[in-house]
């Protein structure tokens, strides 16, 4: 079996225990209360490709739940000091290996700046996890190029911490996991009865937190498939992006409350100009709650998707030509 695929499949299996033994134990954890401890009302949120993605998607619940302001940044940009002037005392790097250069660059640029710092990773043993001022290393085994797993576990992760924090309500959470399984199961079997040989144009729309999702869920296709794959805010794709729509267009559309009318003539009129629109949430093609906190199950789809494509296409997601599991400059 592709390694790949492994870890794409290891979330059916893994999400439950993942939750149960970690997630839940997080608010008695020193980092927790270190985090909880240094909040102000503005809050960094650093990270390349996917952990850039990551970032953004946590930055935005943050923002939402805890009522504070939020900034996300490139790591480059932070590293090379080439952002506006940056305030506040706590900022999140993202780094799946720990080990990515412009991460560690960043850290020690806001270090100097008088922010303290929480590195978050996967390897306990990286540099980010020992030069950070307070690590945060996640229990998760992923050895694929292509970040996966750790991108919705970590997401849940810290979507939940935000909850505890504010004292909001975190049975939401269980409900998801507990669905997991079946979310997968749906997925693949959706993904698995279109004609991807007639698709080379994929497209992910989102808003807000799922906004981010739809960024992770392009880059996975393109990472895994090589397939050009594109994402924008939901009704921003009308304002140019759509003069690329044709018949091998498949558009996938991240459902939110509120927004039924307008999705619903995004579809007619993507479909009108050849597209195939399949849309994820609430009496979608793969239904899911529209809660924000879904987030961490909705970039499953085009994980599948990405797999599944490069299959069709005698491509290996394992070896993607360029790129390797930690950039270094």
């Amino acid at each position: 079996m592709s390694l790949t695929l492994k870890e794409i499949t290891d979330q059916k299996y893994e999400l439950k225990s993942f939750f149960e033994s970690f997630v839940l134990a997080l608010p008695n954890m020193d980092v927790f209360r270190e985090i909880e401890g240094k909040l102000t009302d503005e809050v960094l949120f650093v990270g390349c490709g996917s952990s850039y993605n990551l970032a953004l998607t946590a930055s935005r619940y943050f923002e939402r739940v805890l009522k504070v302001r939020t900034k996300v940044f490139p790591a480059g940009e932070v590293a090379f000091e080439k952002t506006p002037k940056l305030e506040g005392k706590l900022a999140f790097l993202f780094s799946r290996t720990g080990n990515t250069t412009e991460v560690l660059l960043a850290n020690e640029v806001l270090g100097r700046k008088g922010f303290k710092t929480v590195g978050i990773t996967i390897e306990e043993n990286s540099k980010l996890s020992k030069e950070s001022d307070i690590p945060l290393v996640f229990p998760i085994k992923e050895e694929a190029v292509v970040m996966t797993k750790s991108f919705n576990m970590i997401l849940l992760s810290l979507m939940f911490m935000a909850d505890r924090i504010s004292g909001s309500s975190v049975s939401p959470y269980g409900e998801l996991v507990e669905y997991s399984e079946r979310f997968f199961d749906i997925s693949w079997k959706a993904v698995e009865g279109i004609d991807l040989k007639r698709y080379e144009h994929f497209v992910f729309l989102g808003v807000a937190e799922f906004y981010g999702v739809s960024l992770e869920s392009a880059l996975k296709c393109m990472e895994m498939s090589l397939t050009f794959s594109e994402a924008y805010s939901t009704l921003e794709y009308r304002h140019g992006p759509k003069a690329l729509v044709d018949g091998g267009t498949l558009i996938f559309v991240q459902k939110v409350a509120g927004m039924d009318e307008q999705e619903k003539r995004l579809k007619r009129e993507l479909e009108s100009l050849g597209a195939t629109v399949l849309e994820i949430g609430e009496d979608g093609d793969i239904p899911l709650s529209n809660d924000w906190r879904s987030a961490f199950l909705r970039t499953i789809p085009a994980q599948i998707l990405g797999y599944q494509k490069a299959s069709s296409r005698g491509v290996s997601p394992d070896r993607p030509p360029h790129l390797e599991k930690t950039v270094t400059l």
